[in-house]
């Protein structure tokens, strides 16, 4: 079966079917990828049942991996597999499993990472699935005041006590497409470099609220073995918690830079 990669009739992302470990990862696939990755923000690989190895050498082919479950990226203390401990089990059933909230992933982080790797593993029968949101064109949507306004401002990322804390551009320029985002994000912004907390919280609460706007987003309904790549520096996304008690684990790699 020849790879196919159709994008959704959304904001963003593209399915990616047809796709074939078993012999390994080809310099021609890694390069597909990679321009279907940077064009389309999230691939979706449908029933991809990635085994741990497979999971762990296709986030390879976008970076270096970490489970960012210690040092000053320690927040969720879950468990990890792999033999360098790459691969982080995310398990709905325990207090740090669940992140409902838009969020970028580990933006308290000095350097947060480039993107993510998810792959369902055990899924409710009913809901439970993930948006994402694309923030090229939340950025570009925004009235040319407050693109005037926020760029070369800083925000800060972290929750005291529970993560690092780091400042970080309010636009971030992405490194291969050139594209600015806006790079603020309601599960770990907090405050505004330079602006009083009274300041802050109103200029990110309106921040939030236009980035989580319906029209920049896209929904994945997941099915045991699927698989979700995204860029973390142009999107957020957000775990629905509405399925009660129903078991939910997925294993995720997270990308950073060699």
């Amino acid at each position: 079966m020849a790879l196919t990669i159709t994008p959704l009739p959304a904001a963003l992302g593209a399915t990616v079917t047809g796709l074939d470990l078993s012999n390994g990862i080809s310099n021609e696939l890694v390069d597909l990828l990679h321009h279907a990755w940077y064009e389309h923000l999230v691939l979706f690989f449908p029933e991809a049942h990635l085994t741990l190895d497979q999971h762990i050498a296709l986030g390879e082919t976008f970076g270096r991996l970490a489970a960012t479950t210690t040092g000053d990226e320690d927040y969720r203390g879950q468990p990890t597999l792999g033999q360098n401990g790459e691969v982080l089990v995310l398990d709905a059933s325990t207090p740090q499993g669940r992140a409902n909230a838009w969020h970028t992933d580990v933006t308290f982080a000095k350097t947060p990472p480039n993107g993510s790797l998810l792959a369902m593993q055990i899924c409710p029968s009913t809901g439970g699935d993930t948006l994402w949101s694309n923030q090229y064109n939340a950025y570009d949507a925004l009235a040319p005041a407050m693109k005037h306004l926020i760029d070369g401002l800083d925000a800060m990322h972290g929750r005291p006590g529970l993560t690092g804390l780091n400042p970080h551009p309010m636009v971030k320029v992405h490194p291969v497409t050139g594209r600015k985002a806006l790079f603020v994000n309601r599960g770990w912004t907090t405050s505004i470099v330079g602006m009083s907390q009274t300041e802050s919280i109103g200029l990110l609460a309106s921040l939030f609220n236009h980035a989580e706007k319906p029209e920049f987003n896209t929904r994945w309904h997941w099915t045991s073995g699927d698989a979700a790549l995204w860029d973390n520096r142009c999107t957020m996304h957000y775990a629905v918690n509405d399925y009660e008690e129903a078991p939910r684990i997925l294993h995720r790699v997270t990308i950073y830079d060699r």
